[in-house]
Order: structure tokens, then sequence, then C-alpha cells
């Protein structure tokens, strides 16, 4: 450590102040940095040297502390999609907010109206189609929906359908023997469809079974999961419980124990520079996040000294991969940076 100073003491800083994304743009990482003049940054002080290791896309979920009762408590979390610990959801504090639905046609789901449904089994429906108000011409309108299909409700609307021959009504029959197409408007429910990212107008009379529950989630009731199957098969927000006791990470900064109960509540995508802030006693890894707004810094002048201070500090022991798994508090920055993260310009 003693050499370590001598060796930080020596550096030669470049006069002009950089911000980080240009810094990460500009020199190849890793590179020595310090704090500019005049800059502020929580737990860093202008003495403090930096070492930029290496840039990642960090995707993490936003999680909240629960109690008994279901309050809020404690500060949110970042949990990464690489955490390695299991979570059991907890589908009895969803069933009270959002109770699950079961219909059994297109008119039932219109009228409770959901924001979603999953369609549960394979459906095909086929209705003759009239090309307009006073056209002639007819057209099949069909389509076929598959099992697990979300569907997002969009509105209702109306079909002006031909009426099938075996409707004996007077005035279809008379229609007929006119050699006019007997019509009638189907009330129909217009929906989207995100398996093929088309809208599609389901009439009323289309039977089949549909749920507000996918049937991805609905079979993972009961098993253990990582926080990345959670994510690509459950909707956001849902509560978890930590099951059985979760892995232990050294960089950890919230401590995840079995039985704790969580709010998963959003999912955040961020860029970040690890690095290594070189105090004169001691290397803490850290990071930055790179957002619009970043401090400047000054790079050291290229030598063969700094690399070799650089080549010394890389032998350090930091392992950016677990780090990167690491459960911590979110940032007060973060609060609202949803779309403040951008890429370094490399």
């Amino acid at each position: 450590m003693e050499k370590l100073s001598v060796s930080l003491s020596e550096i030669t800083w470049s006069p002009l102040g950089l911000p980080l994304d240009a810094v990460v743009g500009k020199f190849r990482l890793p590179t020595l940095v310090r704090l500019a003049h005049g800059e502020c940054v929580e737990g860093l002080s202008e003495e403090d040297v930096v070492l930029l290791h290496s840039c990642r896309q960090w995707t993490t979920v936003t999680a909240h502390s629960l109690e008994e009762g279901h309050y809020v408590i404690g500060p949110k979390i970042d949990i990464p999609l690489q955490y390695q610990g299991k979570f059991k959801l907890l589908d009895e504090d969803r069933d009270v907010r959002d109770p699950v639905q079961y219909f059994s046609s297109v008119e039932e789901v219109a009228g409770v109206f959901p924001d979603r449904v999953f369609v549960m089994e394979a459906i095909t429906f086929s209705v003759k189609v009239v090309s307009g108000e006073f056209s002639e011409d007819s057209e099949p309108y069909s389509f076929t929906l598959q099992a697990g299909d979300e569907l997002s409700l969009m509105g209702k609307a109306e079909l002006l359908c031909a009426t099938p021959p075996r409707e004996k009504t007077g005035l279809s029959a008379l229609l007929r023997r006119l050699g006019k197409t007997p019509r009638s408007k189907t009330p129909c429910l217009v929906c989207m469809n995100h398996r093929t990212n088309q809208s599609v107008s389901l009439p009323f009379g289309c039977r089949g079974r549909f749920c507000t529950r996918s049937p991805l989630e609905q079979g993972m009731l009961g098993g253990e999961h990582t926080i990345r199957s959670i994510i690509e098969r459950v909707r956001l927000p849902v509560n978890v419980s930590v099951p059985s006791r979760p892995p232990r990470n050294t960089y950890d900064r919230h401590a995840v124990r079995e039985g704790h109960r969580y709010k998963l509540l959003n999912i955040v995508s961020k860029t970040v520079v690890l690095c290594l802030v070189l105090r004169r006693q001691e290397v803490s890894p850290s990071h930055f996040l790179l957002l619009r707004c970043m401090p400047r810094f000054n790079v050291a002048e290229a030598s063969a000294h700094t690399a070799a201070l650089e080549s010394l500090l890389l032998r350090h022991a930091f392992d950016p991969d677990a780090y990167s798994r690491a459960v911590r508090e979110t940032r007060p920055e973060l609060e609202c940076m949803t779309e403040e993260s951008v890429s370094p310009r490399r």
C-alpha cells in the first residue's frame, strides 16, 4: 500500500476536465482519472484517484421490502437480472388486489373489459363481412388465436356481416328473393394481439376460454424462480418471498434474507462504468452511472509509470461480474431515470 501511495503522487494530470461520457468515449479503458476541481460526487474527494475499469449495461428490478399486512418499509433496492437467489410468488396477495377472472366467450370479456386477457385454448372463428353499406360483395373474415396469446383490449366496434342462409327472418327471405345479401351489424371487441403485433376484431359470438392471468404465470405458482424467470413471465408489480437462504455476494449492499418479502415494482436499464477508488489506505470498488448530467474528470497523462500503475491495480482482487450481480439500494438519481441512461460514445 505504501508503494501504491508513492505511485499515485507521481501521476501527471491533464488540465482539461472532461465529463464522464466524454472520457469513456475518447479514452481506452482502463484509465486513471480524478475529480476535476469544483466537481462534487457523493463519497468522492478531489484527492481520490479512480481507475475506470469497464462499461457494463445493467438491467435491474426495483423492489421494496414488505412487512406483514403488505406495508412498504425500508429503502428501494435494485436486484440485478443475474442475481442467483430464488423467489416464490405470493399469489394470494395479487388475488386480493387483482383477482383472477375466467371467461367463456368474447361477449363476457367485453362485459367486464379488463386491461388484457390471455387465450387459454386455440380458437378459430370465421364470418362473412360485407364490403360496405350498399355493396353486395362479401368476403370471409377469419382469425386464429393460439393458446397463450396475450390480448390488450382497445375498444368495441361493429362488423357489417352477411346474414347466414339458415336465418329465416322475413326481411332476410325478402332480400334473398330480390337478389340482395341480407346483412346485420355484429358487435365485436377490438384487441391487440401481442404475438402478431396486429389488432383483431373478435365478434361477441365467438366462444372460447380466456383468463386475466397468463398460463405461464399460473404454471409458476408454488415453485421457486430466479428474478429473470419471474419478469419474463409475470406482470409487475408482484409480491414475492425468499423461500430459502440465498447465496452470499461480498459486494452486496442489501442483505436478502430467508423469509423476507418484497414487492417487485419495475425494470430499469442503465449503463454504468465500473471503477476502483484508490485512497491512501484502501482500494474500493464502485461505479458511476452514465446520465445526461455527469461530473468532470481530469485524465492521467500517458506514461510508462501510469501504465505500470494501471497494470498493478488490475491485479487487485476485483470481480466485475460478481460486483454486477450485487443487490444494492437504489440511488436517488434513479428514481426517475428510466429514460435517462445514455450509452457511451464508442
